[in-house]
């Protein structure tokens, strides 16, 4: 079962960034709401890295993107 982990305001302006990149994701339609569900959707191993390093760490933001650009349709 995975962790409930709260994200501050910082790490959704980074895990907004980094959808919006891999996905080319719409701006206007992505919202706080949307990115939390891509954001419990990652794996386990990639948010314990986001949560000791920080969402805004570079490994970390790569390798989320690359996550996403492989396993997001």
């Amino acid at each position: 079962m995975k962790k409930l982990i709260k994200l501050e305001r910082e790490d959704f302006d980074a895990l907004h960034d980094v959808i919006l990149e891999a996905l080319d994701y719409p701006s206007n339609e992505l919202t706080d709401e949307v990115i939390l569900d891509y954001w419990n959707n990652l794996p386990e191993y990639l948010q314990d890295d986001a949560v000791h390093w920080g969402t805004n760490d570079s490994v970390v933001r790569d390798n989320i993107y690359v996550w996403l650009k492989e396993n997001v349709k």
